[in-house]
């Protein structure tokens, strides 16, 4: 297990644009300046599908996260990405195995209890759906939370054929290993939030619950 980071790399630069600059024009003088903070991390442990690979890389900026997770699990290749707009108002997901994808877009509403769940598999046209979020942070069960009796629609497995393996799983065979600890750089999980906090936890608990879903452990936030 394994992990590294490279923090917030910073260059400035001043010199000469070269582009596609016409013979005879002055070239312009230009600056810039890039930072970026990044973390990579790897995890190998047996689960009761067998042995699961991981590797897992994460960029932050601000209140904004992106991470993508490559995996094999019982030979089968799984990945799992995901991008986190201003602390989870709007996170975008996306799952594949076996060739095939599940997309998500979870979002808020004018209510702060009432979630928007937008889901396609592969190619289809998208479904929408509106998340009762207490309920489910109760049960965790996604289709009985669906409001407008929209639930028996909700297809979010496709024909995605993920190995079996539950977030419980994942988190007592991963979830005291050093390198997991060390990238998530001193934040809590979202999938034990305190009360007052519940509802923030909301678009974690969902994708992390998903079929094939390895966001379990490595999605962090600042509550």
């Amino acid at each position: 297990m394994t992990f590294e980071r490279r923090d917030f790399i910073k260059t400035t630069a001043t010199g000469l644009a070269f582009g596609l600059v016409k013979p005879g024009m002055a070239y312009a003088q230009s600056s810039g300046e890039f930072e970026g903070g990044t973390g990579s991390l790897r995890l190998e442990g047996r689960l009761k599908a067998g042995v699961l690979k991981l590797e897992a890389q994460d960029f932050v900026e601000g209140k904004d996260r992106a991470l993508i997770i490559q995996a094999t699990l019982d030979s089968v290749k799984l990945y799992c990405a995901l991008f986190s707009n201003y602390s989870d108002r709007t996170v975008f997901a996306l799952l594949r195995d076996h060739d095939h994808s599940t997309t998500l877009v979870l979002s808020e509403t004018d209510d702060p209890k009432i979630g928007r769940l937008v889901v396609w598999n592969d190619q289809e046209v998208p479904d929408n759906f509106s998340v009762d979020k207490d309920k489910f942070m109760d049960t965790l069960n996604l289709k009985e939370s669906i409001l407008d009796g929209k639930g028996k629609s909700l297809d979010v497995l496709g024909k995605r054929k993920p190995p079996d393996f539950t977030l419980k799983e994942l988190e007592a065979v991963f979830g005291s290993n050093p390198a997991l600890r060390e990238f998530m750089r001193g934040n809590r999980s979202l999938h034990h939030p305190l009360p007052s906090n519940k509802l923030a936890a909301f678009p974690c608990d969902v994708l992390s619950n998903l079929r094939g879903a390895l966001y379990g452990g490595l999605w962090y936030g600042r509550l």
